[in-house]
């Protein structure tokens, strides 16, 4: 009889790494098909975009809520958290497509109508915006943020009144909404209506104190000139924001506009600040290069009046100073030109014609300063009669 051999413990090892190798690989296997089979449900990939969703991972979220429609294509709900990722993530344009396929699923689906007036509002599509909008009211009457994104696209529209009656809507409906109160207030500044401004802005402050609303209530007060309350609104928005350029060009034209005489040297120590932590900002260089000109600084005002038109070409009292600096530097053929730039800017300005005239009197030019004259009699008499003497007196 034939003995069989007996197993090396080499041999021995080598048969259990490779049953060992087998079991792990099975074992992998089955963890696979387990987690597989776990977001096989469209529900499964819909719970799993929820949790990807609260914390923030939209990219992956919408994958998921799009596995869910997939698998389900009457899940609505899937349609309509897609298309809030696709917002956030800022493609409006898939947004769209899934909130109108969530909204077809369910006709009174305001939510998905709300996400959808946000997306053609942030795609400037504002009259699909007002649409969709209105029909998120239509289906829920106290839906406090679509009044609040109806009141973002009619301000979009430069409709103010219109924006301040929506706003007003969501504050009824969520009278904690301090970002309605707010625009509120801003949409009374625009309309110069500033002490219903005020009451809102103040409003919107004792819910939550921000650098923007106190810079609003600086302003009302500036226009109010109500100096005092002003310049502490605006020095609360600096507590808030130190490096606040709006504030401190708000309190540099209070200083140099509401006071009599002018507080230039506080002015430009305002409009210096103000420049410095926004420089493009037209009317800080304006206001710097306006007080430039009434210290005689008439080199440094060409400077920053030339870059407060660079950056705002519409503002034609920029334009009138620039030809007064350019004009007390004896560069008078180039400040003529200024103002007829703003001249053409405002048809009726007084100031251009009477500077023009003043240069034609300096070139001994009797006829083009009598032609200046004629202008201005019909615009502004009191005016026009100071520089008929001026020209009398050549």
């Amino acid at each position: 009889m034939t003995i069989p051999k007996r197993k090396t413990n080499f041999e021995k090892t080598e048969r259990m790494k490779l049953l060992l190798s087998r079991n792990s690989i099975l074992g992998i296997l089955l963890l696979i098909s387990a987690f597989s089979f776990a977001q096989t449900t469209a529900t499964d990939w819909y719970d799993k975009g929820q949790q990807l969703f609260t914390d923030k991972k939209y990219s992956e979220a919408v994958t998921a809520f799009e596995k869910a429609s997939s698998i389900n294509p009457k899940y609505k709900e899937a349609f309509y958290k897609a298309g809030w990722c696709y917002n956030d993530m800022e493609k409006y344009d898939k947004a769209i497509i899934n909130l109108k396929k969530a909204i077809a699923l369910k006709p009174d689906y305001y939510l998905a109508y709300q996400e959808l007036g946000y997306a053609y509002k942030k795609s400037e599509k504002y009259f699909d915006a007002l649409d969709a909008l209105n029909n998120a009211i239509l289906y829920k009457k106290d839906y406090s943020l679509a009044y609040k994104q109806l009141g973002d696209v009619y301000d979009k529209l430069k409709q103010k009144e219109k924006a301040i009656s929506a706003y007003k809507k969501a504050y009824e409906f969520d009278n904690k909404n301090e970002s309605a109160c707010f625009n509120i207030g801003y949409g009374y500044n625009a309309l110069e209506n500033f002490d219903s401004a005020l009451v809102w802005l103040n409003k919107a402050n004792s819910l939550k104190e921000n650098t923007s609303t106190y810079n609003e209530i600086g302003f009302a007060n500036y226009k109010l000139k109500r100096n005092e309350e002003a310049l502490a609104a605006y020095q609360n928005a600096l507590k808030i924001t130190p490096k606040n350029g709006t504030a401190y060009k708000g309190m540099g034209d209070v200083y140099r506009r509401n006071y009599k005489p002018a507080k230039v040297d506080e002015a430009i120590q305002q409009y210096l600040k103000a420049i410095e932590y926004n420089p493009s900002s037209s009317g800080s260089n304006f206001g710097l290069g306006w007080c430039y000109n009434e210290k005689s600084r008439y080199d440094e005002a060409i400077t920053l009046l030339r870059k407060s038109i660079e950056l705002d070409k519409t503002t034609t009292a920029a334009y009138v100073e620039l030809g007064y600096a350019l004009h007390m530097t004896k560069k008078n053929y180039e400040g003529l030109d200024v103002f007829k730039q703003a001249i053409t800017l405002d048809p009726k300005n007084t100031l251009s014609r009477y500077y023009s005239g003043l240069i034609y009197i300096s070139l001994n030019d009797k006829t083009n300063g009598l032609k200046m004259y004629n202008e201005l009699q019909p615009l502004d008499a009191t005016l026009a009669g100071k520089l008929l003497a001026k020209i009398n007196a050549m």
